[in-house]
């Protein structure tokens, strides 16, 4: 092989792996994984309020509709 032949090929070898490293890796999309519903609640008393019973799904609600109230901009 002459030296041409060798740098032609040096040369398009280099390339090729320049290239190989711009690549994006595959993206796939995956569910989310949810350990707990929301209104499980946590066990620790200061992250609680007053008056709501970890575990109920009417209470979290309440909760949760009384916390927003004041926070909608079109209604100030």
């Amino acid at each position: 092989m002459s030296a041409r032949g060798l740098m032609v090929g040096s040369v398009v070898l280099a390339s090729v792996l320049g290239l190989s490293a711009c690549g994006e890796k595959p993206q796939t999309a995956t569910q989310r994984k949810v350990d707990a519903t929301a209104y499980s609640g946590s066990t620790v008393k200061g992250y609680t309020e007053q008056g709501w019973k970890a575990g109920d799904k009417v209470s979290w609600e309440g909760q949760m509709r009384e916390r927003n109230k004041g926070q909608n901009e079109y209604q100030r």
